[in-house]
């Protein structure tokens, strides 16, 4: 494929990408009666717990064919609650839902349907994170096959940072929403907290609006597997694990967030066709620690965006359609990883408008043995790294097993000491270097060739 073709697809792709996202519902669901817990029972007092008085006034709402039910101001603490179709859970300003403490009280989620698509298994074996792992899927709220609900409101939802002996790593606990089959999503304004393991874990969803949620410490964000038409618009997610999570999306756009995290800002573990992020800030260090890290409170951000099909365990199927354009990225180990494994190939990446600085390490598109990436374009980017004198080489950019690599307009410097090159290439086929400053007459010495083709652009 020409360069002209390949820019040809892309932009197709990208309007494609948005014609679909037109297509999304406004989601603005019919109100209908409104429905407060408080006349079903529930106590705001931060003592009573509430999970009764809550589910009756939402089977009520569902029965009666829809509408709102109104959390009011006040601490309703509760254990697990259930979405259903057509309900509005309206957290008004003032209202938190908050978890119990006791794990134990907790429902789990358990499949209708075969989830077994989402699941990945590492090379040991273990599946720590399947969706048929009832102590994995306890949550606060569950919502499976409900379709055309929201969750809105100026409230929070609190996770309490329940703690389970029992669950990964000896101490999550619930997750606070797990979805599953459902159409019609739309959370807006709400904040979600201390999450006790994800605060939102989700399998095949379908035209789903996230409007400025704010997400605000636990482990994973907004964790999706299985997701199409999704829109995460104006959010603000700051975690202490990766903030979007997830994979196997079709049309998957992010535009307009704050992404803050001691893990990766986004993390790609399962192939995906269109996704898209846009007008972002990815920013280090987490606000919050990475949980899992105890004592040592680590909260330096690992990779703004990393994409790794398989990187959790065997999972088949590509990486196509990912554009990354007009992104701010500070303080972190890696802007971008690109990284393929066994079963895993990449077609059609674009990487542009980026401006970054405090990079300790190199934007890395790496795949394994026999498995690679066609058409990789990096194009107006202007990377500051910070290294020093233990940064190892290559400083700014390595590539292996690509066939079309393309730089254009890309500026890479640093502000410590440099190591001995920038760029590693080995096995690039179609590489082309095109207005780098680290490739030219006077800094040859900054790009190292292994087993790859002539530069073009030289």
């Amino acid at each position: 494929m020409n360069c002209i073709t390949r820019r040809l697809k892309t932009a197709t792709v990208v309007i494609a990408c948005h014609a679909l996202l037109a297509l999304i519902p406004t989601l603005t669901h019919a109100q209908g009666k409104r429905y407060n817990i408080q006349a079903m029972g529930a106590k705001g007092d931060d003592k009573t717990v509430n999970t009764d008085a809550i589910n009756r006034a939402i089977t009520q709402c569902f029965k009666a064919g829809g509408g709102t039910v109104v959390v009011p101001k006040g601490f309703f603490l509760t254990s697990t609650i259930y979405l259903k179709s057509k309900v509005n859970l309206l957290l008004s300003k003032g209202a938190v839902l908050k978890g119990v403490a006791d794990a134990n009280r907790y429902q789990s989620f358990v499949p209708k349907t075969d989830l077994s698509k989402y699941s990945t298994i590492s090379d040991e074996g273990n599946n720590g994170n399947s969706a048929y792992d009832t102590v994995w899927t306890k949550a606060l709220m569950i919502g499976e096959g409900a379709n055309n609900i929201t969750i809105s409101g100026e409230g929070t939802i609190d996770g309490e940072h329940v703690f389970n002996p029992k669950g990964e790593e000896n101490m999550r606990g619930p997750h606070t929403i797990i979805l599953a089959n459902c159409r019609g999503v739309k959370f807006e304004n709400v904040t979600i907290e201390k999450a006790a393991n994800y605060a939102i874990l989700a399998y095949n969803l379908q035209d789903v609006v996230f409007r400025k949620v704010r997400i605000r410490q636990g482990w994973d964000g907004i964790h999706i597997r299985g997701g199409k038409n999704v829109l995460l618009d104006g959010c603000d997610l700051q975690t202490g694990d990766d903030a979007i999570a997830g994979g196997f999306w079709e049309n998957f756009k992010v535009q307009n967030c704050s992404v803050n995290s001691a893990c990766n800002g986004i993390r790609v573990i399962m192939p995906v066709n269109g996704f898209t992020v846009t007008q972002s800030l990815f920013a280090g260090p987490g606000k919050f620690a990475h949980r899992t890290s105890g004592k040592l409170l680590r909260t330096n951000m690992l990779a703004g965006i990393y994409i790794q099909p398989g990187g959790w365990g065997l999972v088949k199927g590509d990486i196509e359609g990912v554009h990354l354009t007009n992104l701010k990225m500070r303080n972190m180990d890696n802007p971008f990883i690109f990284e393929l494994h066994k079963g895993n190939n990449a077609r059609d990446i674009t990487v542009e408008n980026v401006v970054a600085d405090s990079i300790k390490r190199c934007i890395a598109v790496n795949a394994a043995s026999g498995f690679g990436y066609q058409n990789v374009l990096f194009k107006n980017l202007q990377v500051t790294y910070a290294t020093n004198a233990t940064s190892e080489a290559p400083w700014a950019l390595g590539a292996m097993n690509v066939q079309h690599l393309r730089l254009e307009n890309v500026k890479f410097n640093t502000t410590g000491a440099k190591p001995a090159f920038a760029i590693k290439l080995d096995n690039v086929k179609f590489p082309a270097l095109v207005n780098v400053n680290v490739y030219g007459a006077e800094h040859i010495d900054e790009v190292k060739m292994l087993d790859s083709g002539v530069i073009e652009g030289k």
